[in-house]
C-alpha cells in the first residue's frame, strides 16, 4: 500500500466539511467509496465530493477492491458488526467515537484487530488538533505550575428530538449528549493526564421526552489530580469549556467551538490564538495515514478507546432508563 484509499461506511453530516474532506486532502490519501443506507444521499455525496463510487450496502463498500481502508462514521450501535466486517476482510478501520455502543463491544472490536493484525484506530481527532496540543504543553511545562484540578462545564438546550433521534436514543448511541461529546473530552483528560484511576457519577433525566439522560455530574481521579464536571442538556443557556488549575495560575479553553486558549499567570490575562484548520480531522488524519503506510504510532490505537469506554460505563452503572 502506497496510498490509503478510504472508504466511508456512514457519509451523514460528520463527514461533510470535519472528516471527509480531511480524508481527500491529506497526502497519500484518498476516498474511493462512500455508503448510505439510503442510496440516493450516498450518491448526491459522491457527486458533491468528487468521489467515484457510491453504494447503499455497507458489505459491498467494505469488499469493494478499490478500497483498502474503512472509516465507520455511523452510529456507536453498528461500530461493532462493521469493524468485524472490515478487520474480517484484512482492512484497517477507522471508527467514530466513542469506539462503541458497550465496553464489551469495544472490547471484541480490540480483540478482533490483534488477531487479524490490522489497525483500529478511534477518532478522537482533538489529539491532534494544535491549539489542543498547545493546551497539554502548558499544563506540562510548568507555565501554570503544577496541575492540581481540572473542570468540566457543558450548558446545552434541549435537543430537536428530530433531528438528534440517534443521540437521545441509549441503544443506538450508548447514552445521550454526555456520551456522544463528552467522550470526546474524557479522552482528551486520559491524553494529558492518563487513565482516570476512579470514576464517580451521578446522572439524571430531567426532560422527560427522551430516554437519554440530560443531566452529569462526575468526577475522575488521577494519579495527583481531580476533574469534576457539570454537564447539563435542557437548560436555558449555552455554555463549554475546560479549564486546568495549576498552584501558579489556570488554563482553559473551550472544546465544542473554535476558541482561543485562555492563560491566566501572575503576569495577568492573555489570550492565545491558534485556530482549527478548515477540516479538524486532517491532522488526526495525517497521523493516521503515517501509522498505516511508514508504520508510525497509532495515534488513538483500541486499548486507548477502551478507557473511555471504561469510563463511560462506571457513569452509566446505576442510570436506569426507562
Amino acid at each position: 500500500m502506497n496510498q490509503v484509499q478510504w472508504g466511508i461506511v456512514g457519509c451523514g453530516d460528520v463527514t461533510e466539511v470535519k472528516s471527509g474532506p480531511a480524508l481527500q486532502k491529506a497526502p497519500r490519501s484518498g476516498v474511493a467509496a462512500v455508503m448510505r443506507r439510503d442510496g440516493e444521499k450516498a450518491a448526491d455525496y459522491a457527486r458533491r465530493h468528487g468521489v467515484a463510487k457510491s453504494y447503499d450496502s455497507a458489505q459491498q463498500l467494505i469488499d469493494d477492491p478499490d478500497v483498502n481502508a474503512i472509516y465507520i462514521a455511523t452510529p456507536p450501535d453498528s461500530h461493532c458488526e462493521l469493524t468485524l466486517a472490515a478487520l474480517n476482510v484484512g482492512k484497517p478501520v477507522l471508527v467514530e467515537k466513542p469506539m462503541s455502543l458497550t465496553l464489551d463491544e469495544g472490547k471484541i472490536m480490540a480483540g478482533a484487530a490483534k488477531e487479524s493484525g490490522q489497525s483500529l484506530v478511534v477518532a478522537f481527532y482533538r489529539r491532534a488538533l494544535p491549539r489542543f496540543e498547545r493546551m497539554r504543553e502548558i499544563i506540562h511545562d510548568g507555565t501554570i505550575g503544577v496541575p492540581r484540578c481540572a473542570s468540566v462545564v457543558q450548558r446545552m438546550h434541549a435537543p430537536d428530538s428530530g433531528n438528534d433521534s440517534w443521540r437521545l436514543d441509549p441503544k443506538v448511541g450508548g447514552g445521550g449528549f454526555f456520551a456522544d461529546m463528552q467522550s470526546h473530552t474524557i479522552d482528551w483528560l486520559s491524553h494529558v493526564f492518563g487513565p482516570a484511576k476512579t470514576v464517580q457519577a451521578q446522572v439524571r433525566r430531567q426532560n422527560k421526552t427522551h430516554a437519554a439522560e440530560d443531566l452529569v455530574s462526575f468526577t475522575l481521579g488521577y494519579d495527583e489530580i481531580l476533574a469534576s464536571g457539570l454537564c447539563t442538556y435542557s437548560v436555558g443557556e449555552q455554555a463549554e469549556s475546560v479549564t486546568v488549575l495549576g498552584d501558579k495560575g489556570s488554563v482553559s479553553m473551550g472544546f465544542f467551538r473554535p476558541s482561543n486558549i485562555t492563560l491566566t499567570t501572575a503576569e495577568g490575562t492573555r489570550e492565545l490564538e491558534l485556530p482549527d484548520p478548515p477540516h479538524v480531522h486532517q491532522p488526526f488524519v495525517e497521523k493516521i495515514v503515517a501509522h498505516l503506510l511508514d508504520g508510525a504510532a497509532n495515534p488513538c490505537a483500541p486499548e486507548v478507546g477502551l478507557q473511555t469506554m471504561e469510563v463511560l460505563e462506571q457513569v452509566y452503572k446505576d442510570f436506569a432508563r426507562t
